[in-house]
């Protein structure tokens, strides 16, 4: 409870967030913008929020148990090659 994880961004690589036990606030800003977009997720009704590239992106667990999430993402991850840029939501 209370974890944040992300507040990054890709040039390239989509990403897929599920949440399928707990509670969490996914949080999406385009680069170059100041309006965050506020995805509410509950794992008593599964649903998922794809992430486009050139947005910032964040997932905190607000709710009182752990999160249990599914992360896809459109190519393997290479440690030499991670296009991930940090930057805030």
């Amino acid at each position: 409870p209370g974890i944040t994880r992300g507040n990054h961004y890709h040039t390239r690589k989509i990403e897929r967030f599920a949440v399928i036990k707990g509670t969490a606030l996914i949080q999406l800003r385009r680069i170059g913008t100041t309006d965050v977009l506020n995805f509410h997720l509950d794992g008593n009704e599964p649903a998922y929020v794809d992430i486009p590239i050139w947005y910032t992106h964040s997932i905190k667990n607000i709710g009182n148990d752990i999160v249990y999430t599914n992360f896809w993402i459109n190519e393997p991850y290479n440690p030499e090659d991670t296009d991930t840029y940090f930057e805030d939501v």
